[in-house]
Parts: C-alpha cells; structure tokens; sequence
C-alpha cells in the first residue's frame, strides 16, 4: 500500500509548502490538522514569517549583514544563514562599485551560487592547506 499525504498549501507558488507535486496519492490543504506530510508543518512556519527584502530592493545587502550577524532574515522566501551571508558579503564587498550594483540586483538564488562559485574557486587556487 502506497502512503497518502496532505499537504499544507502554499501561499508563494501552486502546490505543497515542501513543493511535493499535486500527485494522485497527495492532497493539499487549507487546515493545519490534516496535513500528514512529514515536512510540511516546519515548511509552513517558514513560509509564514515575512519577507525583509525582496530581489531588487536596495536594502537587501543590509538584511544580508544583519543575517550575517546572526539574525534570521528572510529575502525573497528564503531564509538566509550567517554562513551564507557571509560568503554573499565576502564576494560583494571584493566587488568593483558596478558589479556590487549587479550582484545587489540578483535573485537571492543567483547571487549565492555566484558567491560559492567565486569562493570554492579560490579556495581550489589556494591548494591545500
């Protein structure tokens, strides 16, 4: 017998906050209670604390410091790590003022990948230590 889930809905994209497809062995839903998916309820708290910038907003290189400084920040529906703020930072603040305007302008998504690329790239130059 396969298992049967319900999904909680999400409010930023159609479907399941843990993004598991509309199946025809799954459900989604409005009540709290009945979800059964085992990674829905702590995706919903998530999903529920509210954005602090979005992509484009002139104040997102500031919430990255504030997360960086270890306070939870949430940029475009995703919540952002001390650990990844940093590398963000790290690659921004190296950055010439017209690629700092650029990299400001990505989607959160974007400019992480962007910031470990660049990072792991240098560390791989580096060699071992």
């Amino acid at each position: 017998m396969t298992a049967h889930w319900t999904h909680g809905r999400s409010t930023r994209h159609q479907g399941a906050v843990c993004g598991a497809d509309d199946g025809p062995r799954t459900r989604i839903s409005d009540e709290p209670h009945l979800v059964t998916c085992p990674d829905c309820p702590n995706a919903a708290e998530i999903e529920t604390i509210p954005d602090d910038a979005t992509t484009g907003d002139p104040n997102v290189i500031d919430m990255l410091r504030d997360a960086r400084n270890g306070h939870t920040r949430k940029i475009s529906g995703v919540v952002v790590d001390a650990t990844t703020a940093h590398a963000i930072l790290t690659v921004y603040n190296a950055a010439t003022p017209k690629t700092k305007a650029k990299i400001a302008g990505l989607p959160l998504t974007v400019m992480t990948s962007l910031a470990w690329n660049i990072l792991r790239a240098d560390s791989e130059r580096e060699g071992p230590r």
